[in-house]
């Protein structure tokens, strides 16, 4: 039985080809959309999940008073924890991403600069389960490390790297390591990854540090590293956490922070939405996804579900006459439940094959890779089967639904009334979430607008960034005098400033311990961004000094510590309690037991993107060479490119050449929401799309069911706009009141997403208006066309009895 309805199923599909395509390209997009935001899902979810340890592997994060969560911590911390904690099989230190500088295989001649290099314990690899494909990645050696697969063949081609040693230059000067380890490649789903893993062994030795005292991994000074704890298996990290507490209460400035353990676990996502401790990604976005990729595959299914309403008047006549033969509601419901399946597996394999296929395209709408192992997943099984299975008995017996109060002895009454108000109501569902989706494009995109073309406080137009070379050789500071030299000597040149920090780009440093001349309880917990420039640096970006001067030449060669000179802006001022920044130049603060003056206040300026507040932030003056700003001619740059190449070149043999236009560099600070931006755009593409694939068919419903009427009209001289008025105004009233739904879903939505934010756009109430009035525009044009078609119609077909 079950295979001759498979057999008349089919049958059924091939016959209303038309139908049949539409419900197959509607349901195949939205499994589609679901499938990649399901493998989307899967990725953020189960970040980290490689790991063999995870279990027992924490991260340490502290409290301060003020609320504010700090991951970097004095490494020195480390000793403390392993002595006083029984409960602790070992901790890990790791100090990423302050040992950036080139490398290079001297033999080969080939320098590579790299940014993504991290110092770790010497065990780090025995804690966290990185893939190894050559060597023990043993880093208890100071001049140790281990490289990537990727980095490996960049440095000696297809020799195996295992052994061999590179040189690297960086700020702690110029050391050789040798290579105990080549990673495999890092998986997608790891928090933890870095190019060059060093041992962080080697910053033991105070010479090996090249001044930099702030390093030492052993120090409780500067807080510049992250500390993993490895437990015994059951050790309670929550108790734990309440132990060290506890612990560092009794000592004097400690007193006011709590210690929280975070579980490798949660790094990725946080345990909650409103979470207080630092995540690498956002719980509250993975739910937006999953809501999307379930309200888009419920869109399509609504889809089918009107378009084989649409269709059922055609089958009348089969209903009617299985009835009559005596086949009851099951019988009946097995042939649309059957009909259903065979879609949907259809659907479900194009989409599986899309999904694969289509992989680049993906990457490039979410701006990340996906995890296609979520597909051999059980959960993902389980799910699409679930789906399927629930669709397809809900199709069938939703038809049968439609076509129940049909009499078997009757042979006129061809128009069934029941689920008319459910069918408006499906209608009214999509355009709600189509509406809600384009409605949040539109304002994602006034956020993003607002936010590129705001007042930043500075000049960022024309500027080009050359990145400083990071092995200088002999006669270095010689060498950085003599480029700044040249570079000013160039017509096209018209300034240039030299800085270790670039806006965009975070900070150097933040510190703490810095008071007004009598201190303050506040001051405790108080810290500072630090940044070092030259003294031309506030001149080329053209910020503003509110009081005071800026730096001299001659405070720039001596640096910060011999000059004893130093900048605010103008929160920084506040916080150290100066009534307005005009009182603030010229008065002396204490950092730690040194006297420090401030020479001049800025005004406060956006030095990172307006997703982040403006930070107390002072300035230190030094012949900075981690980067070089230059207000450059645009007429013939390519020219100036060459010259600037080639100078740099030949200053600093063995350096790179890297530059770029500080105004994109600062824009990509907006990449993710971009990407935000475009997935919500293609997300409401394809919904207005699916949606009005099922206006479609509801109006093929609606004319089928009208034709005599239509007829009739058209012969007592109704015109053809009379006509089309009739068709259309039942569907404008399904979309006015999608909006009444619609506009304040999507205001709260919208509302809670700008929160995050410290600078917002508002929501204004043309934007919703204008997204309005997209979505009507296409679903007029969608039932349009069915609307001319019944009003271009012979009436005389229209009213000949069947």
């Amino acid at each position: 039985m079950i295979f001759n309805y498979l057999k008349i199923s089919v049958r059924s599909l091939l016959k209303r080809r038309v139908f049949s395509a539409v419900n197959l390209l509607g349901l195949t997009l939205g499994l589609l959309t679901f499938l990649v935001l399901f493998a989307y899902v899967a990725t953020e979810l189960t970040y980290n999940d490689f790991h063999d340890k995870k279990e027992n592997i924490y991260r340490v994060v502290v409290v301060e008073g003020n609320g504010e969560a700090e991951i970097f911590l004095p490494p020195g911390f480390a000793n403390i924890l392993e002595d006083q904690f029984a409960d602790l099989d070992h901790v890990t230190r790791a100090a990423g991403f302050i040992a950036g500088g080139l490398i290079s295989n001297r033999e080969a001649n080939i320098a590579i600069k790299e940014a993504d290099i991290s110092f770790v314990e010497g065990d780090f690899f025995q804690t966290f389960s990185f893939p190894i494909k050559r060597g023990n990645a043993d880093l208890s050696d100071p001049q140790t490390a281990v490289i990537s697969q990727e980095l490996a063949k960049k440095l000696f081609g297809e020799e195996d790297a295992l052994g061999k040693s590179f040189t690297l230059s960086n700020n702690f000067g110029k050391s050789d390591y040798t290579i105990s380890g080549v990673l495999d490649e890092i998986p997608l789903r790891s928090d933890l990854r870095a190019e060059v893993f060093l041992s962080i062994h080697y910053l033991e030795n105070e010479a090996n540090r090249n001044g930099n005292s702030w390093a030492d991994p052993n120090g409780m000074d500067s807080g510049f590293a992250n500390l993993y704890l490895q437990t015994n298996p059951g050790t309670d990290g929550e108790q734990l956490a309440k132990q060290m507490t506890d612990y560092f209460k009794r000592f004097p400035g400690l007193d006011g922070i709590t210690v929280h353990l975070q579980p490798l676990t949660e790094w990725h996502l946080g345990r909650s939405i409103d979470d207080p401790l630092p995540t690498f990604g956002s719980r509250a976005g993975v739910f937006v996804f999953g809501a999307m990729a379930v309200l888009i595959l419920a869109i399509a299914y609504v889809n089918y579900l009107n378009l084989s309403a649409a269709s059922i008047l055609t089958r009348l006549k089969e209903i009617k006459m299985r009835k009559v033969l005596g086949a009851n509601t099951w019988q009946l419901a097995q042939q649309f439940v059957l009909e259903t399946l065979v879609l949907f597996l259809i659907s479900a394999l194009l989409a599986l094959i899309g999904v694969f296929l289509m992989e680049p395209l993906v990457v490039a709408v979410l701006g990340k890779s996906i995890w296609l192992g979520a597909f051999n997943l059980m959960i993902f099984w389980f799910l699409l089967i679930a789906i399927i299975a629930l669709c397809s008995l809900i199709s069938g017996f939703y038809v049968v639904l439609l076509s129940g109060k049909f009499d078997k002895k009757s042979q006129v009454n061809l128009k069934p009334e029941s689920g008319q108000w459910l069918r408006k109501s499906l209608v009214v569902f999509q355009f709600v979430i189509s509406m809600g989706m384009i409605i949040s494009t539109l304002v994602i995109q006034d956020q993003l607008s607002f936010m590129q073309n705001r007042d930043l406080g500075m000049n960022l137009d024309q500027l080009l960034v050359i990145s400083g070379p990071d092995e200088l050789g002999e006669n270095a500071k010689e060498k950085l005098v003599s480029f700044k030299n040249q570079l000013n000597n160039f017509a096209f040149v018209k300034g240039s400033a030299s800085s270790n920090v670039l806006p965009g780009r975070s900070y150097n440093f933040s510190a703490a311990g810095i008071t007004p001349m009598v201190p303050r309880p506040e001051d405790r917990d108080q810290s500072y961004a630090m940044g070092i420039i030259d003294e031309k640096f506030l001149e080329v970006y053209e910020i503003e000094i509110k009081s005071g001067r800026s730096f001299s030449p001659g405070e720039a060669r001596q640096g910060w510590y011999a000059s004893r000179k130093l900048m605010v802006n103008e929160s920084a001022a506040e916080a150290l309690g100066f009534d307005g920044a005009e009182n603030a130049a010229g008065q002396n603060i204490k950092w730690g037991e040194d006297v420090y003056e401030i020479v001049g206040v800025v005004a406060d300026y956006h030095h990172l993107s307006l997703k982040e507040e403006i930070l107390p932030m002072i300035l230190l003056p030094n012949e900075g060479q981690a980067y070089f700003s230059l207000i450059v001619d645009p007429v013939n740059l390519e020219e100036s490119l060459t010259s600037l190449q080639a100078t740099f070149e030949e200053i600093f043999p063995g350096n790179p050449f890297e530059y770029y236009f500080m105004d994109e560099q600062f824009a990509s600070q907006y990449a993710e929401d971009q990407q935000l931006s475009k997935a919500f755009t293609t997300a409401g593409i394809l919904a207005i799309l699916i949606s009005c694939l099922g206006l479609f068919g509801l109006a093929a419903y609606a004319v089928e069911q009208r034709t005599k009427e239509i007829g009739i009209r058209k012969v007592l001289g109704a015109s053809s706009p009379s006509v089309i008025r009739l068709i259309i105004s039942d569907f404008v009233i399904l979309l006015l009141l999608a909006i009444i739904l619609a506009f304040p879903l999507a205001w709260y939505g919208m509302k809670t997403w700008q929160a995050d934010f410290p600078y917002q756009a508002g929501l204004s109430i043309w934007t919703f208006l204008f997204g309005a009035c997209v979505t009507i525009f296409i679903a007029l044009l969608t039932v349009g066309f069915q609307a001319l078609k019944a009003a271009w119609s012979n009436p005389v077909d229209a009213i000949r009895a069947e």
